[in-house]
C-alpha cells in the first residue's frame, strides 16, 4: 500500500488544544470531556445551524447500498448514529469515540430514543480499532476526521474492518476557499463564535482548537488523494452551503 507523503498530513497534526509536548489524542480526549455538555450547541453555532441538514444529505448518499452493520467513528454525542438509524435503518450501529464523557451524553440520547439495543457505544482510538477484519458494511465520520492524530493509520484500520466493497462516509467542515465568503466566515468565527463560546464553556482553548483545526485540515482534492493512497475509491464528493462543509463517499478498494 502506497501512503501519502507525511508532509501532506503533518500540518494539521501540529494543531493541538493545549500544548506541544503531549500527544494530540490524549489532549483531545481531555478537551472533549471538558466540553461534552456544550458540544452540540457549539456544533450548531459553528455550522450556522446547518449541521442537521448536512447530516441528512450525507447519510442519504449511503441509502442505495443498504448497509446493515455500521461503525460510526468519532461519534461524539451520537447525533450521526441516531440520524443513521433514522435514515438508513441498519440492524446495528457501533459508535466509538476517544471521549468517555461525550459517549455518556450519547448513551443518554440513545436510551431516550429507545435504541439502546441498536446503537452500542465504546471508547476506541480509530488508529487501533479492536474489531475484526471485514466486519462492517459502512463506516461514518461526521466532523471528526480532522481530529485524528494518526490519519493514515486510522484510514488503514477503517479499510481493514470494512467488508469488501464497503463504504466510508466522511462529513467535515472547512473554510470556504476564497472570496467574500471566506472573509465573512473568518469574521464570523473570530468574533461571533469566539464570543459565544465564552458563554458555553470556560475552556476557551477548546473552541480555539476546533476553529483552527478546521482551517488547516486537508479538504477537497488533497483529502481525496489521501483516501486514494489508503486504498479507497471515490464514489461521490459534494460541497454544501458554499463550501463550508464537504462530503466524501468512498468505497473499499482491493
Amino acid at each position: 500500500m502506497q501512503l501519502q507523503n507525511k508532509n501532506s498530513t503533518s500540518e494539521f497534526t501540529k494543531v493541538k488544544p493545549y500544548n506541544e509536548q503531549e500527544a494530540k489524542t490524549l489532549q483531545l480526549s481531555r478537551m472533549f470531556n471538558t466540553i461534552s455538555g456544550q458540544y452540540d450547541r457549539f456544533n450548531d453555532i459553528m455550522s450556522w445551524g446547518m449541521a442537521r441538514v448536512w447530516r441528512k444529505k450525507a447519510l442519504l448518499s449511503l441509502k442505495p447500498y443498504n448497509p446493515k452493520l455500521i461503525i460510526d467513528i468519532a461519534t461524539g454525542t451520537g447525533d450521526f448514529s441516531l440520524n443513521a438509524f433514522k435514515y438508513l435503518h441498519p440492524e446495528h450501529i457501533t459508535a466509538v469515540d476517544i471521549s468517555d464523557k461525550m459517549i455518556e451524553v450519547g448513551v443518554e440520547k440513545v436510551k431516550k430514543a429507545g435504541l439502546a439495543e441498536k446503537i452500542e457505544f465504546g471508547i476506541q482510538d480509530c488508529s487501533t480499532l479492536s474489531f475484526g477484519d471485514n466486519s462492517y458494511d459502512a463506516a461514518t465520520i461526521a466532523f471528526g476526521i480532522r481530529n485524528f492524530e494518526k490519519l493514515n493509520e486510522s484510514l488503514q484500520q477503517i479499510h481493514r474492518v470494512l467488508k469488501p466493497n464497503g463504504h466510508l462516509l466522511i462529513l467535515e467542515m472547512n473554510e470556504p476557499q476564497k472570496g467574500l465568503l471566506l472573509k465573512g466566515y473568518q469574521i464570523y468565527t473570530r468574533i461571533f463564535v469566539r464570543m459565544t463560546s465564552k458563554f458555553l464553556s470556560s475552556d476557551k482553548r477548546a473552541y480555539d482548537y476546533l476553529t483552527s483545526s478546521m482551517k488547516v485540515f486537508a479538504n477537497g482534492k488533497q483529502l481525496i488523494e489521501i483516501l486514494a493512497a489508503n486504498n479507497f475509491k471515490l464514489d461521490k464528493y459534494k460541497k454544501f452551503t458554499f463550501g463550508v462543509c464537504s462530503m466524501y463517499l468512498v468505497s473499499k478498494a482491493d
